[in-house]
């Protein structure tokens, strides 16, 4: 895909980040993901972010920086290429954790004019991408290692604000398909939705690589303020089980159905909610520490009942498990 030149975009001497999603089917020549030349001959005059010799290499030509990660075809990774002007430095993410770093990078890049090509680079006529390219973007400053990992590992963030409270606030656009008896009321932070009644619902396609059955690791965090404490589902997958919830007392529990050891149930149940009046859960998985429960921010150690009724704000879901101070800090808003 190609950016005409008439349409240039200036990044000569200055800050910039690239990202995208990106899935190869073969590795066996160049990759080439993004470009922009003036000069495919000249030195710092032609602007890449490729995947060479299976790892991952971006640069201005001949002032170049190679990841350290072999990749591997039928795999989506989130990529990251990062020029910092101010600190002279080219760094290369990948799944959202720095993979290369070089330093004392004193000529920039100096292309002054020039397309810009997804899936081709002008040096290499004859190699093409072979794979798919996702949610490309280009930020004209250097964002930091926090963005990206946010940028990696994010699947969805509900803010729940008006005017369009169904909207997905992070960069994956995972709005909300179907809605049932929801309605828009004060949040914990700025608004919120309201479920209000035993048949509400809000439900969510097309997120994939969290969890089961692959035993990846996930996170979900929200802010809830029941108006009954008589159980409710607060998470519930597709494949069939309550994931959050209360419990017919009131208590917060958490369950999942664990690959890692033959398909076992993990429960958790921890602190017990009162009504009108906003709680903090969230709940994480990795192989290395297990599904731990948070409660205000504070580690606990089968949900039953119909839908859940309430309000609920400030929805996230990653693919990573936040650390314990992450959690806090969502609890602490």
């Amino acid at each position: 895909m190609q950016v005409p030149a008439s349409s240039y975009f200036n990044l000569n001497s200055r800050s910039f980040t690239f990202e995208a999603w990106v899935y190869f089917y073969s590795m066996s020549t160049d990759q080439p993901i993004f470009s922009q030349c003036t000069c495919t001959t000249c030195t710092s005059q032609c602007l890449y972010f490729l995947v060479r010799s299976s790892k991952l290499y971006m640069g201005f030509n001949f002032n170049d920086l190679s990841g350290s990660t072999t990749l591997s075809t039928n795999t989506w990774y989130h990529v990251a290429f990062v020029y910092n002007y101010q600190t002279f430095q080219q760094i290369i993410y990948l799944e959202g954790v720095q993979d290369a770093i070089r330093s004392s990078v004193t000529t920039p890049y100096l292309g002054t004019n020039g397309s810009m090509y997804f899936g081709s680079l002008p040096n290499l006529i004859s190699t093409y991408y072979n794979g798919f390219i996702d949610n490309a973007q280009l930020t004209t400053r250097a964002k930091s290692s926090t963005e990206i990992l946010t940028d990696a590992t994010l699947v969805f963030y509900y803010s729940f604000d008006q005017p369009n409270p169904y909207y997905d606030n992070g960069q994956n656009r995972l709005n909300a398909t179907v809605t049932y008896l929801l309605s828009s009321t004060s949040g914990h932070v700025g608004q919120a939705i309201r479920f209000t009644s035993t048949s509400s619902y809000l439900q969510i396609y097309c997120f994939t690589g969290v969890a089961w059955p692959s035993s990846k690791s996930l996170t979900f965090a929200m802010w809830l303020y029941p108006s009954s404490i008589n159980g409710g589902t607060l998470m519930y997958s597709t494949q069939g089980y309550q994931m959050l919830g209360l419990t017919n007392s009131g208590q917060v529990a958490a369950q999942i159905l664990d690959h890692t050891t033959v398909n076992t149930w993990q429960y958790i149940y921890g602190a017990f909610v009162v009504v009108n009046t906003w709680v903090h859960v969230a709940c994480t998985f990795s192989v290395t520490n297990g599904f731990i429960l948070y409660v205000n921010g504070v580690s606990q150690g089968a949900i039953t009942g119909t839908n859940y009724q309430g309000s609920v704000d400030e929805l996230y879901a990653h693919r990573r498990e936040l650390r314990s101070s992450e959690i806090l800090a969502l609890a602490s808003v």
